[in-house]
């Protein structure tokens, strides 16, 4: 068992870790690799609709229509756990900065990240509906000592909502777990908790549900948005971290050196059907 003590002494760990990459491309190849060619610390949103006309902004009133947005040098991560991530109010706002889960040093700079967090728009600001597909990619992912490899204990959450929406719908995602369990109707079942498991689970840290299961080695999800009407915009919020309750989070001493693992989302848009 991991007690919530041991993951907050271990969450003060510098892991390298989850490299930026969001990258929203159309039809284009030659968009992802050179996408994929970029350094791991640099995070970037790019667009190519095709024969729609779709934009994107990190602000809900698209003062700046963008086909391209980038953070550069995001910091190494150290673990962390679900419940101490902040409310969905917080995380899912345009206003909360990406650096929101940072930790400093004593100079004041960023010492890592317990989180990482981003938050875009999309918008039809075309004349006719449009589709798209949203793909989140692991596009790098390096084995540290050890033949360690970060997606183990990666979660990802993804919010998506309407841009004026109260509402905050998510998903957490995680890779298919290394030991089974029972469900409730007595079949096996590879879903890996979001974060301590039901075994495990205290009064201090509860049990809270399964994450969904990674749709392949090398894609985390994909999901279709149809209909996208003309001025209508959506929000959507990537939450990254390294779940330090994960059982396969087992390097009681040392990070795995060298690990690292990247994500980049792909946009396929095309005319409505």
């Amino acid at each position: 068992m991991y007690e919530l003590q041991y993951v907050k002494k271990r969450k003060r760990r510098k892991w390298v870790a989850i490299g930026g990459g969001i990258s929203l491309i159309g039809v284009s190849a030659l968009a992802i690799v050179a996408f994929l060619g970029r350094f791991v610390g640099t995070f970037t949103v790019s667009l190519n609709t095709g024969n729609v006309e779709l934009a994107l902004s990190d602000s809900s009133t698209f003062a700046k229509r963008e086909s391209y947005l980038r953070i550069n040098d995001i910091p190494n991560f150290h673990e962390f756990t679900y419940s101490s991530l902040p409310k969905s109010e917080v995380l899912d706002s345009e206003t909360t900065d990406y650096l929101a889960g940072a930790t400093y040093k004593p100079d004041g700079g960023v010492d890592a990240l317990d989180y990482f967090k981003y938050t875009f728009f999309v918008k039809n600001v075309g004349k006719t509906a449009a589709s798209y597909t949203l793909k989140i990619n692991i596009t790098d992912n390096k084995a540290g000592e050890g033949s360690r490899t970060l997606d183990d204990t990666l979660r990802v959450m993804l919010y998506e909502n309407s841009a004026d929406s109260e509402e905050h719908e998510f998903k957490v995602y995680a890779k298919r777990a290394a030991t089974h369990h029972f469900d409730e109707n007595g079949e096996v079942n590879f879903q890996e908790p979001i974060s301590v498991s039901e075994e495990n689970a205290t009064p201090y840290e509860p049990f809270v549900g399964y994450a969904e299961e990674f749709e392949s080695l090398n894609v985390i999800t994909t999901i279709s948005v149809t209909n996208f009407a003309v001025g209508e915009t959506r929000r959507y919020t990537l939450v990254n971290w390294l779940e330090g309750y994960d059982l396969q989070s087992n390097n009681l001493e040392e990070a795995p050196k060298g690990a690292r693992i990247k994500l980049g989302v792909e946009i396929n848009a095309y005319e409505n059907q």
